[in-house]
């Protein structure tokens, strides 16, 4: 809970602060990462680089968006990171909830009844941070770098699994909510893509095959080519507006919070979550 507009500007600036272009990225990598450890599928990926040459592959690639996805095994990839992507949207959405609640159960306390003074200045500094991002924490990078790290993915994303953020190795506590957030969400069986969404779920088969042939198989341009999704990108950038706008117009301290779970938290697991059905 929040005692302070301290606590309430850290929460502001750390779950607001992201850039929309980079955590659009980091999301359609997060989910190849998961998509790349399905068996069929890689098994698919090894077994045509090896008749064909990589380069084969990676014209093919390069050439067909849709080509990855239509590999045997590609549609159950693209399944299992969508699964992890209802795990951490509905994360966001309980998250959202928490810290919204707030708002309502602070108006009982003096300091958040407190008159914020230049919310203009606050909304501005905000987007300072937006415009150069929120950098991985260093427990995150030493996670995702462990040795046990793709039996984790493997895990995150198999259907009804909790949320990736509960178990990865090393970065749990960092990252951790008040358990009543992350309890009784109800994941449903395999995810299909949402109608419309198909080139999003073609990247994400794609950039994971580049993953599976290793990271020197595929040029820089490919995977960037592969990793930017404007869609996305769009939804975050929109988020991250409203969020500002919310914020500029808000009077006292304990009306940032809603700011905080609506835009900063809700908004961003609906753009994610837009993915699937």
């Amino acid at each position: 809970p929040f005692a302070s507009a301290k606590d309430i500007d850290h929460a502001l600036n750390s779950l607001g602060g992201h850039n929309p272009d980079q955590l659009s990225k980091g999301w359609i990598s997060y989910s190849a990462l998961i998509a790349s450890q399905d068996p069929e599928y890689r098994a698919a990926v090894r077994d045509i680089a090896s008749f064909y040459g990589n380069d084969a592959l990676l014209t093919g690639l390069k050439n067909d968006v849709r080509y990855a996805r239509q590999l045997s095994g590609g549609d159950n990839a693209v399944s299992s990171s969508l699964a992890a992507t209802e795990a951490d949207s509905q994360r966001l959405s309980a998250t959202a909830a928490y810290v919204k609640e707030q708002a309502y159960s602070l108006q009982g306390s003096g300091w958040a009844k407190a008159k914020i003074g230049n919310s203009g200045a606050k909304a501005t500094r905000l987007n300072s941070i937006q415009t150069v991002g929120t950098p991985a924490r260093g427990q995150l990078i030493s996670a995702f770098s462990a040795s046990d790290i793709d039996s984790i993915l493997a895990g995150a994303g198999r259907s009804g699994a909790p949320s990736l953020w509960d178990n990865v190795s090393g970065a749990a506590d960092a990252i951790r909510f008040p358990a009543a957030v992350t309890s009784g969400l109800g994941l449903s069986k395999k995810k299909r893509v949402q109608y419309g969404k198909e080139p999003v779920a073609d990247q994400i088969a794609t950039l994971a095959a580049y993953r599976i042939l290793g990271q020197t198989a595929a040029s820089s341009s490919q995977v960037n080519s592969a990793m930017a999704e404007r869609e996305t990108r769009g939804c975050l950038n929109m988020a991250n507006l409203n969020l500002q706008q919310c914020v500029a117009a808000a009077n006292q301290q304990y009306e940032v919070p809603f700011c905080i779970g609506e835009h900063a938290l809700a908004d961003v697991g609906q753009c994610i979550g837009g993915v699937y059905q």
